[in-house]
């Protein structure tokens, strides 16, 4: 999942919607208050009734705004030249000033295609990010050194890293179960953009100027020493600063997998073309891996920069400064890193742990960095400049001034830029558009973010805004313009008979019972609670109405970004988010009070911090106790383009016809709306060749996950991959917040619309093959679990002891069993019955499947090695080894794949699951050699990604890209 968008995408879940309606104008009192007497008597009701009542205005902008957006669509699929769309366009543009003449009814059809054409002249002639190519030269993992200006620098942090002993006997027989943590190390991330570097040729070694060092930039994590004293502590590298240093430069690791998240191209979008880890010791006696060169520059990115890292500084004295008040306003650790990355967008510090239950939710935007956050801020900014009635123009250029300066200090990232753009554009339009329908003004705002951007349009983040605004301004205000929001007009100066028969019917008629409920009370009590507390009681319960009727409109619209990016509909965001959302409305000005407190007077900063930690804890709270049940978060494989599609045509359908003046119409824009998320979410066959059996190895880097689909649609997952090492180095630093089995496996999974895995087996339980099994656990529920004969290590009984919870059944599997997997049968070849593992997970521990359908069949031999293969020969022989197809055994290490058992086997392909640049050296060139000698047909994960093999009985053939299905 993206690294730095993910958090912010799941801020539109549920809780955009009343934040992003129409600011209020001058005067206003609140966000949702659309239509409210301006004066004692209520003088302007009847023209808002009016207005309220007429035909729906024409959007054209928002019409444009969207085949815009379709000509951007088509052009990523459809390569079209640029220049001859330029030229199509002159001929279109005639005919559509021809059809205003001849034909003004039909004229939406050829501006229809104007509009497409710039939007697809615009995606083609936009230039996509790419690496820098002079970086790229030099990430070939050689040690070199390299200066340049630090352009960002992130926090101090905690980490936990492995380290890996080398042995005598190679680095292939170092296996991950052996590496120990050591915690208390404290790492930093930087982004250093190089300006020379070291270039070793055959004849010279030196330093080098990098041209166009703009853009070469690399992204370093620091690590310091675990021995290190509190002196080197203050250490920590800042912004501007001039370094020289000696690293190891690779470009980022990819999962070529269909489906999954790519993070070359987020970092690419970033100018970040390498990284590299770099520990801040000595090398070859006095010389400094990394060292200081010149004094920090001032510029206003890294004066931002560092007042971010102090506010965080600042915040995580909380702990201290709150030590004594009572439990509910004490902070913890977890309560600083949620308090900063809800000021300064920084989500160093926050881990999967703690964001799970956010997730689940839908409620993430509550600590992090949202749109929501900039539309708070800026509904309260202008909401403040009306009360002191400032005119509007003055209120609209302050709350765009105040909004960008948070957005800038929180970092400027590519989620908040398009958010901040949202809101000043929303603002903007208010201008132009004052009496317009608000689509126009989303319109407006969207057509300027997809000129500027064409490719920022398929980011979920503004896809999420967009869809949640647009819900807002063309479905729930429209309707609610026709019901709630007349009745809540209807209940001021109810003693006001004379406004009575300026009302509708229905409306008058409300009134009328309002006042003698009132005069009933005022009989039992007094005039102050029939007459003023009586009518707000009901316009509250009448506002809490409407808020429920926006959220779960935008709750309905957001099913589908919510499943295609996601793969998650979160039953609890509705409930949640009601709760959240006003929670918010008061945490972000208290903590922003606090940070300010923190900064000007600290001893001072008890209350607001008080006041802050409760609010959080209240939304904490709530969100631990849903997000503690599973059930309320139900993961969705890939909708279908024409899901897609439906599901978008239904959402146009319901914008139109929510703005219609016949209450058949409105009932029906209720309808699509209520079946959008049905099209979106509706169950689809799963994605596989029909008469083969598929057979995939997933790139999961250096481990295994392998995938059946049987030719009647059975599934069967072998192994889950698993966090894997850092290549050239002796130690690994596990990724904050990702997780294999999560991020990978099931990201693979749901594109091939698997919402339920028939079983899932376990190999052994080495870290490479088990680690991701507990998401995929969880993720798909399957029917069985399938094990060998494992020993009982802690990873292992809590992987059982999941098992148990979710209800899955574990059957142990030994050599002679068979089993059908639909038309597929498995045959068990190792662990015999009388097999006892050692105290610790080893190869030879491996459950070796074979798999055949038809003529045709495939050998899964785990991490087997020669002593478990010489068996396997002994017991099996040739008839019982005889493949077409060979999962080559412990990743292409030479202790497995032995000459003997390989001619036993006699495979016409063969697949190796390993790792790009791994410091294991697989797959060895001792078994490609054999390979290539016994003219096998070899795929290795390293170099082509995943590899898919389609067996149909008689013949196995490759498939290209696994059939590529973004």
């Amino acid at each position: 999942m993206p690294e730095s968008d993910t958090p912010g995408f799941a801020s539109a879940a549920g809780a955009l919607p009343v934040a992003l309606k129409p600011l209020p104008a001058p005067g206003a009192s609140g966000p949702l208050k659309a239509i409210r007497p301006t004066g004692k008597h209520g003088s302007n009701i009847r023209s808002e009734t009016r207005r309220a009542m007429a035909p729906a205005s024409l959007v054209p902008l928002f019409y444009a705004a969207i085949f815009f957006l379709a000509g951007i669509v088509f052009a990523r699929f459809v390569y079209l030249r640029p220049g001859l769309l330029l030229v199509s366009l002159l001929p279109m543009a005639g005919t559509a000033t021809l059809t205003i003449f001849k034909a003004p009814r039909l004229i939406w059809l050829p501006m229809a295609c104007v509009w497409m054409m710039l939007g697809a002249w615009s995606a083609e002639m936009e230039q996509l990010p790419a690496p820098n190519p002079a970086v790229l030269r030099l990430s070939d993992g050689l040690l070199r050194t390299v200066e340049g200006t630090v352009t960002d620098a992130g926090p101090m942090r905690q980490i936990d890293v492995v380290e890996e002993g080398d042995t005598k006997e190679g680095p292939e027989d170092s296996e991950p179960h052996a590496a120990t943590a050591e915690g208390g190390k404290l790492a930093q991330r930087l982004d250093l953009q190089l300006t020379s570097a070291e270039v070793v040729t055959d004849s010279s070694d030196e330093m080098a100027a990098i041209p166009g060092s703009s853009a070469a930039r690399v992204r370093l994590t620091v690590l310091w020493p675990h021995e290190a004293d509190a002196a080197s502590h203050m250490q920590m590298l800042v912004c501007g600063q001039q370094l020289r240093a000696a690293v190891r430069l690779l470009p980022p690791e990819v999962y070529r997998d269909p489906g999954v998240w790519n993070r070359a191209a987020y970092l690419e979008s970033q100018q970040v073309s390498a990284l590299g880890s770099i520990t801040a010791t000595k090398r070859d006696g006095d010389l400094p891996r990394l060292a200081v060169t010149g004094q920090p520059a001032l510029s206003a990115a890294c004066l931002l920069n560092r007042w971010r890292n102090a506010a965080a500084s600042r915040l995580e004295s909380l702990q201290a400064l709150t030590r004594n008040l009572p439990r509910a306003l004490r902070a913890s650790a977890a309560d600083t890193a949620m308090l900063t990355a809800l000021l300064t967008g920084d989500r160093t510090y926050l881990t999967r742990g703690l964001r799970i239950g956010f997730e689940r939710t839908g409620s993430f935007h509550l600590i992090v960095v949202s749109g929501l956050h900039l539309a708070i801020l800026a509904g309260c900014v202008f909401a403040l400049a009306c009360r002191m009635r400032l005119p509007r123009i003055p209120t609209t250029i302050l709350t765009i001034l105040t909004t960008l300066a948070y957005a800038l200090f929180t970092g400027f990232a590519v989620p908040v830029q398009r958010s901040f753009w949202m809101v000043t554009l929303y603002l903007i339009g208010q201008l132009l558009y004052r009496n317009r329908s608000p689509l126009n003004v989303i319109g407006f705002a969207t057509l300027c973010l997809a000129a500027a951007s064409p490719r920022s349009i398929f980011d979920a983040s503004l896809q999420l805004t967009i869809l949640a605004v647009a819900s807002i301004a063309g479905i729930a205000v429209p309707l609610l313009e026709r019901t709630l929001h007349r009745r809540i007009q209807a209940t001021r100066d109810l003693r006001l008979i004379s406004i009575d028969a300026k009302l509708p019917p229905r409306m008058a008629q409300f009134r009328v019972t309002l006042r003698l409920v009132a005069r009933h009370l005022e009989a039992a009590t007094n005039g102050r609670i029939a007459w003023q507390l009586f009518p707000w009681l009901i316009r509250s319960a009448l506002r809490l109405g409407e808020l429920i009727f926006v959220t779960l409109v935008v709750e309905l619209t957001l099913a589908l970004p919510m499943a295609m990016y996601f793969h998650r509909i979160t039953e609890y965001a509705l409930p949640v988010n009601l709760c959240i959302l006003p929670l918010l409305s008061l945490l972000l000005p208290a903590a922003m009070v606090l940070l300010a407190m923190l900064v000007l007077w600290p001893a001072a900063a008890v209350v607001p911090a008080a006041a802050a930690l409760f609010l959080l804890h209240l939304g904490v709270g709530l969100v631990r106790i849903l997000g503690a049940f599973s059930v309320g978060d139900l993961r969705v494989p890939d909708p279908a383009w024409w899901q897609i599609a439906a599901a978008l045509l239904l959402f146009l359908l319901a914008l139109q016809l929510a703005r219609a003046a016949s209450r058949v119409r409105r009932s029906l824009a209720l309808a699509a709306l209520a079946c959008m998320p049905a099209v979106a979410l509706y169950p689809c066959p799963v994605d596989h060749p029909a008469g083969a059996l598929l057979f995939e190895a997933i790139d999961v880097g250096q481990g295994d996950s392998l995938l059946l689909i049987t030719p009647d649609g059975k599934t069967l997952l072998i192994d889950g991959g698993g966090i894997g090492f850092q290549p050239f180095r002796a130690s690994s630093i596990a990724p904050a917040g990702f997780d294999i089995g999560e991020d990978v496996v099931s990201a693979v999974l749901w594109s091939r619309g698997i919402r339920r895995l028939d079983a899932v087996a376990l190999t052994h339980a080495h870290q490479d093959h088990m680690g991701g099994l507990p998401a995929i656990l969880r993720n798909f529920r399957p029917r069985e679990l399938w094990v060998g004969n494992n020993p009982a290590v802690p990873a292992y009984e809590a992987l059982l002891g999941q098992a148990a919870a979710l209800g899955v059944p574990v059957r142990s599997l030994h050599t002679g069993d068979e089993l059908w997997l639909g038309h597929a049968r498995l045959s068990v070849l190792a662990p015999a019955h009388d097999y006892q593992p050692g105290a610790q997970p080893a190869n030879n521990d491996s459950l070796v499947l074979k798999a055949s359908f038809g003529e045709t069949s495939i050998l899964l031999e785990g991490d087997a090695e020669a002593p478990l293969e010489d068996e396997m020969v002994a017991e099996q022989g040739e008839s019982g080894l005889g493949s077409t197809v060979l999962k080559v055994g412990h990743h292409g290490s030479k202790t497995s794949t032995r000459p003997e058992f390989l001619s036993r086997v006699a495979p016409q392909w063969a697949v190796i699951s390993c790792g790009r640049r791994n410091r294991f050296g697989h797959p060895r060139q001792e078994v490609l050699a054999e390979l290539e000698a016994a003219h096998v047909r070899t795929m290795s994960a390293d170099i082509v990604g995943a590899a898919c093999l389609l067996l149909d009985g008689k013949s196995v053939t490759a498939q290209a890209g696994c059939g590529d299905r973004r």
